[in-house]
């Protein structure tokens, strides 16, 4: 059982992400309606600082993207046997319609090893890199980043995909999930389960934020868009 304040971080960190992106909106007509993530508020902001464990992972994606330029060239050169195998995975799909990617990918990540960061690293949270992930494995958050940038090698624009830090309900802990837009769809790649969702039929997730390379979100449930308004004044990050 994940201790307290653990548990209780995302709430804290979601909250402080919308006093941030509540300094875009003085009133609550601009505050875009409740059609975003999960039939939540969705406030964006373009400053990434507050996520300094995001801002890390995306640095360490040049050190990930040499290790697989040199294991493409040479299969003497991949750093292990785990990154042979991505590397065959990106190779295979490189053709293969976007659906197929999406549902193989999924499938694909989904078969590494579960593993809390206790255990890999001695934290209650830590964001791997996805050169952390091949070796290590991780916990979902680490599941959705390698989902991410392998997606985006094989083509998603960045724009349409986001790693969504969400409560299960159903289970009663936090989750991070993989969130990718295609062709007019909301889908939700997740590592409890190979199959790849459409969005509207995932009623167990409640998202604290989301984010990818160029924007961060705080998402309010419909019942608090009343309190998010009513912020005496915005603040600045």
């Amino acid at each position: 059982m994940m201790p307290l304040s653990a548990t209780l971080l995302p709430f804290a960190l979601a909250a402080s992400l919308l006093m941030a992106g509540s300094a875009q909106a003085n009133t609550m007509a601009d505050i875009p309606p409740p059609d975003g993530l999960f039939g939540t508020v969705e406030i964006p902001s373009r400053d990434l600082q507050a996520l300094p464990q995001w801002t890390r992972v995306i640095g360490d994606f040049k050190k990930s993207d040499r290790a697989a330029r040199l294991c493409d060239q040479d299969i003497q050169k991949c750093a292990s046997q785990q990154m042979t195998l991505w590397r065959a995975k990106i190779q295979e799909l490189t053709e293969a319609e976007r659906s197929t990617q999406l549902r193989e990918i999924n499938r694909f990540i989904n078969k590494w090893r579960h593993v809390s960061d206790m255990e890999n690293y001695g934290h209650a949270d830590y964001w791997a890199s996805p050169l952390e992930f091949i070796t290590n494995g991780g916990d979902s958050e680490d599941f959705a980043i390698m989902k991410y940038i392998s997606l985006k090698e094989l083509g998603v624009p960045v724009a349409n995909m986001r790693i969504v830090v969400t409560s299960d309900v159903l289970r009663g802990q936090n989750h991070t999930i993989l969130y990718v837009r295609e062709n007019g769809r909301r889908l939700v790649l997740d590592s409890q389960n190979d199959t790849v969702q459409q969005e509207k039929n995932v009623k167990y997730y409640v998202p604290f934020y989301s984010v990818n390379e160029t924007t961060r979100w705080a998402h309010v449930a419909n019942e608090a868009t009343e309190i998010a308004g009513a912020t005496e004044k915005p603040r600045d990050d």
